[in-house]
């Protein structure tokens, strides 16, 4: 006995009237780790912060790996975020050339 096919399952579309309530949750989740970016990383600059749903996305440029995950955790502790995207690139993550015969 083969099993039955599984139907496709198409979510419904939400309703209009909700998308203003999604919106407003989503720029305060914004502020939010705007607010805690900058109460830990005073001089930040070039962050941006999406967030759809629970997801944040960083995107921009930050000067050390150190202050790449200051910043994640940063949106770790949001309450509201579920997932984060790091998007951030270092800037001093440069390629090391070492040539041993140059020494």
């Amino acid at each position: 006995m083969e099993p039955a096919e599984q139907p496709d399952i198409v979510p419904a579309p939400a309703p209009a009237h909700f998308a203003d309530a999604d919106a407003a949750f989503g720029d305060d989740l914004n502020r939010r780790i705007m607010k805690s970016l900058h109460g830990r990383i005073p001089d930040i600059k070039g962050i941006h912060v999406a967030v759809f749903g629970n997801t944040a996305v960083l995107r921009g440029e930050v000067r050390t790996l150190e202050e790449k995950a200051l910043c994640v955790e940063c949106c770790r502790h949001v309450p509201g975020i579920g997932k984060i995207v790091n998007d951030l690139t270092v800037a001093d993550d440069t390629p090391i050339h070492f040539d041993p015969e140059e020494e």
